[in-house]
């Protein structure tokens, strides 16, 4: 299917809050990655945006480029993971290509994986 399914998406406050404290994290300077193994034996994204991001055509766009990313380069692993913009990508988003932003969305999906795969 061509669509970022149910199946794939943390959905509940209960899976946020897990994730969120008990997680690890990877960074660049664009993007925070907040991730935790889970036994569903296949990925899920959530993302959380704040209004501070910028206005609403802003914000959905950083999610529907992190949903699309997500959903073609879907890591192997039951891996949940939570993607939130970091600062310096507010004034830097409005301007910024695609793949620029696939690029640096891909480099820390790679790092999550080699990590989770050393942690076995």
């Amino acid at each position: 299917m061509n669509s970022f399914e149910i199946t794939n998406r943390i959905k509940r406050e209960k899976d946020f809050q897990k994730v969120l404290s008990e997680g690890q994290s990877v960074s660049n300077e664009l993007l925070l990655m907040k991730y935790l193994r889970n036994d569903l034996g296949q990925p899920r994204m959530g993302i959380i945006v704040s209004k501070k991001f910028g206005k609403a055509h802003v914000r959905n766009r950083f999610k529907r480029y992190s949903r699309e990313v997500f959903r073609t380069n879907k890591p192997k692993d039951g891996i949940d993971i939570i993607v939130i913009p970091k600062k310096g990508l507010k004034g830097y988003f409005g301007s910024m290509s695609f793949g620029t932003f696939r690029s640096s969305f891909l480099f820390l999906i790679g790092t999550l994986e080699r990590t989770v795969s050393n942690e076995i």
